[in-house]
């Protein structure tokens, strides 16, 4: 059995796929258990971010954008 993991982003979405895969008679399952758990590196890193002055903040477009440069993504 192939397994393959779609990220929604709305509810809108989410019955869309839903109503398509039924209608084409595609088998799924959802799996809606989030078992997200932060490493202590991870609440580090964001108790680090927390503490920065807000005014330099960088919005999420620009850090990706300035990733995708230099990692070339």
């Amino acid at each position: 059995m192939t397994q393959i993991t779609i990220q929604l982003k709305d509810k809108e979405e989410e019955t869309f796929v839903e109503t398509f895969l039924k209608k084409m008679k595609i088998r799924f399952e959802k799996n809606e258990d989030i078992d997200l758990e932060l490493t202590d590196e991870m609440k580090r890193v964001i108790d680090e971010r927390l503490k920065e002055d807000k005014s330099t903040a960088v919005d999420a477009s620009e850090s990706l954008r300035k990733i995708r440069s230099k990692y070339g993504l």
